[in-house]
């Protein structure tokens, strides 16, 4: 009873070499080959898998974006010793990643100086290869590049507090959610043909005290918001033409 289970497993462990063996040896013979990433640039095709983002890029309606590859926001110096970095011998690999690494607008808009990687990208050759210095390019004719997106007290400027900004909560809030890296829900929703959806929760009616004094002097205070309006608001997206 034993040597016939024997054989009969002896037959199973010979059948399921004969299917699975060749294609295993195929992977080492040639059938399947592989991109070169020793080089300057990044060999892989990343429109095989994001064709609709690449056409998009491309498209004369992507303003100062329309030039820059795939690389120079998903391939970034900005998060160190997390996301890899730099091209060719002078690359550094990835930590607990692997290819694209999500990025936050404000790596590029948030000129901080100080920041370990926003200066150092600019000597970065994949970002040099597309002449990022030349006078013609959308965003580096001069070093360095004013690209901070003020306004919210995010930047590294002097007179960026961002006391006066109407928006404030809406990129704050944007940061605190869990959806995008940072204040991208905010910047992508603005700044690009995405469609947005919104519903408005506002107050209609403005109370406060007005008092004047003996001498003819009025003091205004106490402002309070009461009631409430709900608004459903839609855009679509002008690129898919859908909401």
């Amino acid at each position: 009873m034993d040597s016939k289970r024997i054989a009969l497993l002896t037959v199973a462990i010979c059948a399921i070499g004969i299917f699975a063996l060749p294609g295993t040896v195929s992977l080492f013979s040639g059938q399947h080959s592989w991109y070169d990433l020793g080089g300057e640039q990044n060999d892989v095709p990343c429109e095989k898998c994001h064709q609709d983002i690449a056409d998009e890029m491309i498209s004369g309606d992507n303003g100062v974006h329309r030039k820059l590859t795939c690389s120079m926001c998903h391939r970034t110096p900005f998060n160190d010793y997390i996301y890899g970095s730099g091209s060719g011998s002078g690359s550094t690999p990835g930590k607990e990643a692997h290819a694209a690494a999500v990025v936050q607008c404000m790596d590029c808009h948030e000129h901080n100086l100080s920041k370990p990687g926003y200066a150092a990208h600019m000597n970065d050759p994949a970002y040099l290869a597309v002449g990022c210095f030349g006078l013609n390019h959308p965003c580096h004719s001069t070093y360095p590049a004013n690209l901070g997106a003020g306004g919210f007290g995010l930047t590294d400027y002097p007179d960026d507090t961002g006391e006066r900004a109407a928006h404030m909560d809406f990129v704050n809030d944007s940061i605190d959610d869990p959806l995008m890296e940072g204040a991208n829900e905010a910047c992508i929703a603005c700044h690009t043909k995405i469609g947005v959806n919104i519903s408005w929760t506002k107050s209609t009616t403005l109370h406060f005290n007005a008092n004047e004094t003996h001498d003819g002097t009025w003091l205004i205070d106490d402002f309070t918001a009461h009631g409430q309006n709900e608004t459903f608001s839609t855009y679509r997206n002008n690129w898919t033409n859908s909401y």
